[in-house]
């Protein structure tokens, strides 16, 4: 009978052990997955300026791009020219 109750305090007070260390296993995967999101969030937010810099050069290579001097003369100019006919 003693042996008995000698391994059921073994098997228990593994039981006891492995719950909690399966637990902190849990929690470090957890955090490793949370730091890998964070920093695919960085990246996608470093390639979304990388591409809104990249669109702001584009527009200033454009002859007479949206919002220049003479795009605003060509408008003016369509429109007198669509009010005479």
């Amino acid at each position: 009978m003693q042996q008995t109750i000698t391994r059921r305090a073994f098997v228990i007070a593994l039981g006891m052990l492995a719950v909690p260390l399966t637990i902190v296993a849990q929690d470090k995967d957890k955090e490793k997955e949370k730091e890998e999101k964070k920093k695919k969030a960085e990246d996608k937010k470093d390639e979304a300026k990388d591409k809104a810099e990249d669109a702001v050069d584009d527009k200033d290579k454009v002859v007479n791009g949206p919002g220049t001097d003479n795009s605003q003369d060509r408008r003016q100019d369509r429109r007198r020219d669509a009010a005479k006919k």
